[in-house]
């Protein structure tokens, strides 16, 4: 195993500091109103070495987003290792999960301005870079899609990649929502996401357990 020398493992624990500082400010005094010098005098360094890691406010913003994804990965993977009977459950989980860990992580203002920013940078490193993060977890979802083919549950005929990138985006459009609305519960955007489900899976799971007239 690789060991780092003292200057790296200085320099991640700057990177460190510098994003714990950046996530508290963004989420206590809201992205717009925080400064790359505040960050940098609260995490004890320059703003010069700010800049030199981040460039830019946006990329610290992206950093937490990256680093929020890791830790929600490895919740996922924890999914796929034991999936429940059911399919839908198991998509209601995944979308249960992503919520919860988000909102945990960063607040829903927080997350309202790293939407606007995927929008807004669309074309620069920070949208490209959200979408990498995006298809890294519907890749997550086609391994769910692929686990349930296996078991005969779910029809093989049905591409795989293409049902995962919907229910990805069903899932992404209820965390649109969710986090747009202040008084939008996570009970209310569990309940929300299960019926769309339902909906999506209607005629597509085996046996065909619709009502025979």
């Amino acid at each position: 195993m690789a060991v780092l020398s003292l200057r790296k493992r200085q320099k991640l624990d700057r990177s460190k500091r510098i994003l714990e500082v950046a996530r508290t400010r963004f989420q206590n005094e809201g992205y717009g109103k925080v400064t790359i010098e505040s960050i940098a005098a609260e995490a004890d360094v320059s703003a010069v070495t700010v800049y030199n890691y981040y460039e830019t406010k946006a990329n610290l913003l992206l950093a937490l987003v990256k680093e929020s994804d890791v830790r929600l990965i490895s919740q996922l993977n924890c999914l796929i290792d034991e999936l429940p009977i059911d399919i839908q459950d198991a998509v209601a989980n995944f979308g249960q999960i992503m919520r919860r860990h988000a909102i945990t992580y960063l607040t829903k203002s927080t997350w309202r301005e790293v939407l606007a920013a995927s929008i807004l940078e669309g074309g620069k490193q920070f949208g490209h870079t959200y979408r990498d993060l995006d298809r890294t977890l519907i890749e997550l979802m086609s391994v769910l899609v692929k686990a349930y083919q296996r078991r005969g549950t779910l029809s093989g005929h049905i591409d795989t990649h293409t049902l995962a990138d919907t229910l990805f985006a069903v899932q992404n459009i209820r965390f649109f929502l969710f986090i747009s609305d202040e008084n939008q519960t996570e009970e209310d955007a569990n309940t929300l996401f299960q019926r769309d489900i339902f909906v999506i899976f209607a005629d597509k799971l085996k046996p065909n357990l619709k009502d025979v007239t």
